[in-house]
């Protein structure tokens, strides 16, 4: 008898604790392990990408829509089919910020591939700002039978407009690490954009000198 009291009441301490670290955070998460604090109202993540029911991620769906913004020469927002507008991260790039050399170059480059065109995105996780990850598909300007077959994330890396993110190469298939960054030594041999400064910043060093 005492032995079953002793299990029963691990039990019910297990259940206790483990019921307290599922629901003890302010705030609900959502299918994607986000959600808005319930005492600061910020909206964060807690995992890379959506979570199955045992926590293993789960594949996102394809969005489809309208560009209505471009915010910079990796980051755009889509507006879908149900009105709702998404916070796209070009994933495998990282393109000059707005206040460096060249970010406003990269950020009309990708205006003029993406802006107001139709677009589909490869979602493949959220970001810890709570921004969709994905490989942005569009048809490209000079071929209007061609369907949606031009990879802005590639392209911007093939003209010069941005880096191959090789920080987060994990996340990208082999076939696109490859191409990423062929991509990214063409252009810099042949001094393409951002390539013909001698010495040229990574946004990534630019963002860590501006702390």
């Amino acid at each position: 008898m005492r032995r079953l009291l002793l299990g029963s009441g691990f039990i019910a301490l297990a259940g206790l604790f483990l019921g307290s670290t599922l629901i003890g955070h302010p705030g609900g998460l959502n299918a994607t392990g986000c959600h808005n604090n319930s005492s600061t109202g910020e909206y964060h993540c807690h995992s890379d990408g959506q979570v199955g029911k045992l926590g293993d991620p789960v594949p996102m769906a394809p969005i489809t829509g309208r560009v209505i913004a471009v915010s910079d020469g990796d980051t755009i927002k889509v507006l879908d089919v149900q009105n709702k507008t998404h916070k796209i991260r070009l994933a495998g790039i990282d393109a000059p910020e707005r206040d460096q050399p060249f970010g406003n170059a990269s950020r009309k480059h990708l205006m003029g591939m993406i802006a107001g065109e139709q677009v589909r995105v490869e979602a493949l996780k959220h970001d810890r700002y709570g921004r969709v990850l994905g490989k942005v598909w569009v048809q490209p300007g000079d071929c209007p039978r061609c369907g949606k077959t031009l990879n802005a994330n590639h392209a911007q890396i093939v003209d010069g407009m941005a880096w191959w993110y090789r920080y987060y190469a994990e996340d990208q298939s082999e076939e696109d690490r490859g191409r990423y960054e062929s991509a990214e030594q063409e252009a810099k041999l042949r001094k393409w954009g951002l390539w013909v400064d001698a010495e040229p910043v990574a946004p990534w060093d630019w963002r860590r000198r501006q702390r």
